[in-house]
């Protein structure tokens, strides 16, 4: 059994995580929801950009904070979702492509803070400095937080991609390309009023809904991963580690 601190865009994420974890390893682990702290009111706020400031703000410290955790912490697990290399500009600031003369001048994170700042980003999407698919929006994303984290040798990057809930469609539906199905949230899952036995009252995630969903997404684990490079080498990493 492992102590495991994870860092993720929110709840609902974690509550997946936690069961995929388990499922992969066949432990019962316990868990630490680092990013984002539990009322989503903590100085980093949740969705991507609050992994970003998490790693960014924590990359020096990371070590220490996961022996001051009690009980410590054997590995961190850090998910971001590739619907973020897919469809925001700001983490292609970074990129050698990206030719911009206020690179080295604005925040990347702060650059859609303003009219001036969003007309005048001269990124275009998709990117040309990476692949406009599944392998490519987790190798960009992948390489982005090793980078933030400043070492990666006792932590997991998870991409899933277009994100968590493409796993939760894939154990349930089990279609093919379920990975280039843009906000699969929005067009699938909360389409209607049910997702199969589940009931969805609006559009809005909530724990309770994915708490249902685990079962089902750890009993067809092995139908994920093959449907989902995203959940193969999710997989694959985390078993290097533990």
């Amino acid at each position: 059994m492992k102590h495991i601190g994870i860092v993720c865009e929110g709840p609902t994420d974690y509550i997946i995580l936690k069961g995929v974890i388990n499922r992969i390893t066949g432990e019962e682990n316990t868990y630490v929801m680092l990013q984002p702290e539990d009322d989503l009111t903590g100085k980093y706020g949740n969705g991507w950009k609050g992994v970003w400031k998490w790693c960014h703000d924590n990359a020096s410290i990371r070590k220490e904070l996961m022996k001051d955790v009690w009980p410590a912490l054997d590995l961190l697990v850090v998910q971001m979702d590739g619907d973020v290399s897919r469809k925001e500009k700001s983490v292609h600031c970074w990129c050698e492509t990206t030719q911009c003369s206020h690179k080295d001048e604005w925040n990347p994170l702060e650059c859609d803070s303003s009219p001036l700042r969003r007309d005048s980003c001269p990124i275009i999407l998709p990117c040309p400095g990476h692949e406009a698919s599944v392998g490519g929006y987790m190798l960009h994303l992948k390489g982005l937080l090793a980078e933030w984290l400043e070492g990666t040798e006792d932590t997991c990057i998870v991409i899933p991609c277009d994100s968590t809930e493409a796993w939760v469609v894939a154990a349930y539906d089990q279609m093919e390309n379920v990975e280039t199905i843009e906000a699969p949230w929005e067009h699938i899952i909360a389409h209607g009023k049910f997702y199969h036995d589940v009931r969805i009252p609006g559009q809005k995630k909530r724990v309770r809904i994915f708490e249902q969903f685990v079962p089902v997404v750890c009993e067809n684990w092995s139908k994920v991963t093959e449907l989902c490079e995203s959940a193969r080498d999710f997989e694959k990493a985390l078993l290097a580690l533990v």
